[in-house]
Order: C-alpha cells, then structure tokens, then sequence
C-alpha cells in the first residue's frame, strides 16, 4: 500500500524542508544586494557555497545513511539544517554571511539525502517511481509557495530578520511532522568500507551526469529570476507567480507521469522533459516580455517535473538495495552541481553581459543533455538496470 501513514509524513516533512528552502532562494539576493551591498559576481559567488558544501557532504551523508539506522541519523541532519535557517538573523556582514551559507549548505546536503533515502524506504519498491513521482511534488508544492511567501512579505516591506524566523518556523513544523514517522522493519545495511569510491554509486554516474547540464539553468531560475523580471523583463512585483506557475507545471508532470513510469517508459518520459526545457529556456533567453515570461514557467515546470522523478528512479534501480543511499547522493549531487554552476555563472555572465545571455547558455545545455541522454544513458540504463 502506498498511502499510508509514513507516507504521508515523509511527503509533509518534505514539503515543509523545501518550503523554507524555498522561502530563502529569492530573498537572500535582495538581501546581499540591498542590505550587504554586495555586487552581482559576489552575490553569485556567495550564494554557490551553499551548493557546494551540500556537494562536498551529500556522498559522506548517504554512505553513512547505508550504514547506521536511518531515522535517528535523518532527524539529527533535519534538526541542524533548521537551526541554521535561523542564524541568517545574525548575517550582519558578508564575512559571517558567508560561513553561515556555507555550514547551512552542509545541513542541507545532509538532511536532503536524509529524507530521500527515508522516502525511498517508505516506498514499495514495485511502485517506486509512481511513489517518487508523487513524492517529489511536495517539493514542488514548497517551490509554488515557498517564493510567493518570502517575496510577499518582502514587497510589503517586512524585514528581513522577521522573514527568516517565519522561514525556521516553517522548517521546525517540518522537524516535528518527520520526528512521527513510524520505520517498519530495519532495510538491511551496507557492510561497505569507507573509500572514496563507495561514497556515489558508480552505476549511476552516467545517468546522473545528465543532471549538471540540465540544472544549470535551474540554478540561474531559482536564484536570480526576481533580479532579472525587475531589470529585464520590466516586472517590479509579482515575480512570485512565477514559481506558482512553475511548480503547477511540476505537480501536473510528476503526478501524470507516475503511472507512465510504473510501466517502465523513462526513457521517453526523461526525453519529453527535456523538450519541454529547451521550448522554456528559448522563451526566457530571447522573447523578453511579461507574457513571454510566465508562459515560460510552464514548461520549465514540466520540463523538471518528468525528469527529476524519472532520473532518481533510474538511478535507484542501478543500485542494490543496500545502496539506496549512495543512489541518492548521486542524484541529489550531480542535480546540485548544476545549479551550483548556474549559480555561480549565472552572477558572472550577468555582470558582463545579462541574465538572458546566462538563460541562452542554459538553453544551449539542454540540446547537448538531449543528445547525450539518447546516445549515451539509454544504452547504459538497460544493460545494467536491475529492476
């Protein structure tokens, strides 16, 4: 049975996790850029620690998660990831805010890879990538209301401290709903010696490549999209519309492609995402108005909601299930390596030349992902799937 108890509480934890990540993405540039003053290139920079340190901590997290009793560990990495949603209240120069968004990108990297591999536990593995799909669309759900929250608060001028306490409230919720998950019996543990090999699942890493190339420009979206509506676009507000539209596009992907998965067709669902990005990114990249704008959401929106089910499934079923772990910090590290890049990049693209030339460059990715994805992945995911 799908929908039960456990279930439901690992979406909701879920959810409320992402939310208050979500709730920071579109703030924190305002915030450096407004209250720090800090330039475009270093608000780039800055912001791209947070990636690499859950880079850096996400292969550690899940071989540890294979090894030790899964929830106690999980719910030691969702307490720390919270606490630190709230020390941005301290964040009063660039040199602290700048350790802060590195340790909370290591409390992030842990505690996402926590409540996957605790998902994936839930799941019943003949309904993985159903359940996956569905369970991925409280991630969704938290991108639609998560920015829409933050930057309404912000554009009826409530600070910034304020909004990150709401933001710690919203992630304690999360702690609390987790914290009643019922484990059924202990999934058997990985007897693997620590190495540097054993920390991603080396099945996997063909497929989760794809994912760098794919999530660049989403890094630039979740990032920088409130800069770029105001000096490119021409919107001064209701830029959090955007990733209401957005995440419509991914509940409505993720929850209709489930079924689809379930027979076994990820391959054809991994290619019509991908199709569905490269129309989003031309749409941003180069047809510069309000219009062109939200309608872009949308197939951003189904462009990530048929791959990112589809990609952690398939790498899952590469894997052993004493490895369910190191498939998902896998996936969870390529997927932000990506938007690491785009971050990073994106700030930098930006400072010498525009956002729509960093989104060209997104758009230019996705055509070379849809490439390798038919040329390369396919080949490799059906000779070696076990499942």
């Amino acid at each position: 049975m799908l929908w039960n108890r456990n279930f439901i509480l690992v979406n909701l934890g879920n959810f409320l996790m992402y939310n208050a990540f979500y709730m920071l993405l579109p703030i924190l540039p305002l915030y450096l850029a407004n209250h720090l003053h800090a330039s475009e290139s270093i608000i780039g920079t800055i912001l791209s620690l947070y990636t690499i340190a859950a880079l850096i901590t996400r292969p550690v997290a899940g071989f540890w998660l294979d090894k030790a009793s899964r929830k106690p560990l999980m719910m030691c990495f969702y307490l720390f990831y919270i606490s630190m949603c709230l020390s941005y209240t301290l964040a009063a120069t660039l040199g602290l805010f700048f350790i802060i968004r590195f340790v909370h990108g290591i409390a992030f990297g842990c505690s996402t890879v926590g409540i996957n591999t605790m998902a994936v536990d839930i799941i019943p593995w003949e309904r993985r990538g159903e359940g996956l799909g569905i369970y991925t669309s409280s991630t969704s759900l938290a991108m639609a209301t998560g920015p829409l929250i933050s930057l309404f608060m912000n554009e009826n001028g409530i600070e910034f401290n304020t909004i990150f306490i709401a933001v710690f409230c919203v992630g304690l919720t999360g702690f609390l709903a987790t914290a009643n998950i019922k484990p059924g019996k202990d999934v058997q543990r990985s007897n693997r010696k620590f190495s540097i090999s054993s920390l991603l699942l080396r099945k996997g890493l063909p497929v989760a490549a794809v994912m760098v190339l794919l999530t660049f420009g989403y890094g630039i979206i979740t990032v920088y999209l409130s800069i770029y509506a105001k000096e490119e676009v021409g919107l001064t507000q209701g830029t959090g519309y955007y990733f209401t539209i957005f995440s419509a596009g991914l509940v409505a992907a993720r929850l209709s492609s489930s079924m689809i998965l379930r027979s076994g067709k990820y391959i054809m669902v991994f290619a019509l995402g991908i199709i569905s990005l490269i129309i989003g990114f031309f749409i941003v990249a180069f047809i510069l108005n309000p219009t062109a704008f939200y309608s872009s959401a949308i197939f951003m929106g189904i462009g990530y909601g048929l791959i990112s089910p589809t990609a952690q499934t398939m790498i899952i079923n590469l894997g052993e299930d004493t490895e369910r772990g190191a498939a998902n910090a896998t996936y969870l590290t390529f997927f932000d390596l990506g938007v690491g890049a785009g971050v990073f990049c994106g700030g930098i693209i930006a400072q010498y030349s525009n956002y729509s030339t960093a989104y060209a460059v997104g758009f230019a990715l996705t055509i070379l992902g849809l490439v390798y994805l038919l040329t390369l992945i396919r080949k490799h995911f059906y000779k070696y799937r076990l499942r």
